[in-house]
């Protein structure tokens, strides 16, 4: 009889002996495996190239890049003026200010969760436990704490931040950029709509003497119809600049918040030398500068993070669930007959099946993450060498334009001094004057490009987005 009631307890010792063991073993594994994506991230290795293949010798090297006001190299005061208000005012840049702030806000609430929270109860109840019918009142502190998780969760909301942080630099980069290029696209706009005035001028005195010559009959119809012909598509060029002015105008509005506006320039786009300073940087430290690789970076972090956040479900919690309080049988608060404290503290291990579903999605999540930062650092120094190259091209697409500019307007100045000597005739200077005027349009075009590709570059280069007005850096033009 003995041994019947004592065989039983030791096979119930042994199995939970057993048990003991499993949960011991499970722990172990829990541990093991999630050990790694416990650990903090590091990003991908990647092979880089020491220079850029189409940067020149005269590019000059800059590594504080992202602290210089390189706009300020114009002179022009309107163009700075509309820099700073764009970097105050621009929306884009206050919504991204305002995910900053609730980047922010996330980390906070991570942080806070490891302080319990109580709930204050007051009322009346039919609770047995406070004997007869009566009031109460009390404490209740709850406390759930997974520490494995709750590091991991702040973590991934640290690194959400720094990305945030720099997704603001990356609009201010953005900002930079597109109100250079709308401000210069501006004043070439005004410059194309000022020659093509003159230009309109020119062909109208050319129809003019046409005109005259053919009322003497010294000219047939047909010698003024491509005359004709041409001063109406330069009306036409001439309504379209006009209307293209106004979106331009508009467009720098937006970017400092304001209505649609006319803007007052200097009219110097002619003036303004797009060669006298060449930025350039080495691989290593333009990829250092940027803020998209930055965003790749924590993005990666961040979703490593994420990974444990999902292997932390799988690590005990703590759990604090407790009441304290007072309740009175004689309707009053005042003089509590008795106090019940209820107290149960306990350790909550619990594992969800589904966890291990989310683990694998958050590796997959991290993964697609390590290869967009792959991506983008094959995406910034393919952009930047592209710039490199444009900005060559552009610069001496315009020098050859400039060049011809100069031979063209050198041959008028000869054909001026044959007029002038009488020995040749007011048709043919018109004709030159004519060609001239549409040689400074098509090198006003260029021009254009050139500055384009030289705020591109810019961009690219991570240039001034850190710029603040009380510690400025000055361009040294060599």
């Amino acid at each position: 009889m003995l041994e019947r009631i004592i065989k039983p307890n030791v096979v119930l010792e042994k199995k939970r002996v057993v048990m003991r063991n499993c949960l011991g073993l499970v722990g172990l594994l829990v541990v093991l495996s999630s050990c790694s994506w416990m650990m903090e991230a590091k990003t991908p290795e990647f092979d880089r190239p020491s220079k850029f293949n189409s940067q020149l010798e005269s590019y000059q090297e800059i590594e504080s890049l992202p602290y210089l006001a390189w706009w300020q190299q114009f002179n022009d005061p309107i163009l700075n003026q509309f820099i700073e208000s764009s970097l105050k005012s621009n929306l884009d840049l206050s919504i991204a200010l305002s995910n900053l702030e609730n980047a922010k806000g996330q980390l906070s609430k991570v942080q806070l969760s490891w302080i319990p929270f109580v709930d204050i109860y007051s009322g009346f109840t039919t609770n047995p436990a406070f004997g007869n019918a009566g009031t109460f009142y009390g404490l209740w502190p709850q406390y759930t704490l997974n520490i494995a998780q709750l590091i991991q969760q702040q973590k991934q909301a640290k690194y959400n931040l720094q990305m945030t942080e720099a997704m603001v630099e990356g609009m201010r980069l953005t900002v930079i950029g597109q109100t250079s290029s709308a401000y210069f696209t501006l004043i070439a706009q005004q410059e194309q709509l000022r020659l093509l005035n003159i230009l309109e001028s020119d062909i109208g005195k050319l129809v003019k003497v046409q005109q005259d010559e053919l009322a003497v009959g010294l000219k047939e119809h047909i010698h003024i119809s491509d005359a004709l012909i041409d001063q109406k598509l330069v009306q036409s060029q001439i309504n379209i600049a006009e209307h293209n002015i106004l979106l331009s105008q508009n467009a720098l509005q937006y970017l400092i918040n304001q209505n649609p506006a006319q803007i007052k320039t200097k009219d110097n786009f002619a003036q303004l030398n797009f060669n006298k300073f060449k930025p350039g940087s080495l691989p290593a430290t333009v990829l250092q500068n940027r803020p998209d690789l930055k965003i790749a970076e924590y993005s990666v972090k961040a979703a490593h993070a994420g990974v444990g956040v999902a292997y932390g479900a799988l690590f005990p919690a703590l759990q604090i669930d407790s009441f304290f309080g007072a309740g009175s049988t004689n309707g009053t608060l005042a003089a509590p007959d008795n106090y019940y404290p209820i107290q149960d503290d306990y350790m909550n291990w619990g594992i969800n099946p589904s966890t291990f579903g989310q683990i694998e999605a958050q590796k997959g999540a991290y993964q697609a993450q390590v290869y967009r930062y792959i991506q983008t650092v094959r995406k910034i120094l393919r952009d930047v060498d592209d710039s490199f190259s444009a900005s060559n091209y552009y610069s001496k697409s315009y020098a050859n334009t400039f060049a011809a500019l100069q031979r063209l307007e050198y041959k008028y100045k000869l054909q001026q001094d044959l007029y002038d000597t009488g020995l040749t005739g007011l048709p043919q200077i018109l004709t030159d004057k004519i060609r001239l005027d549409n040689l400074l349009l098509s090198a006003n075009q260029s021009k254009l490009q050139q500055a384009i590709a030289m705020v591109n570059l810019y961009q690219e280069l991570a240039g001034g987005y850190k710029y603040d007005e009380s510690a400025t850096q000055t361009i040294k033009v060599e």
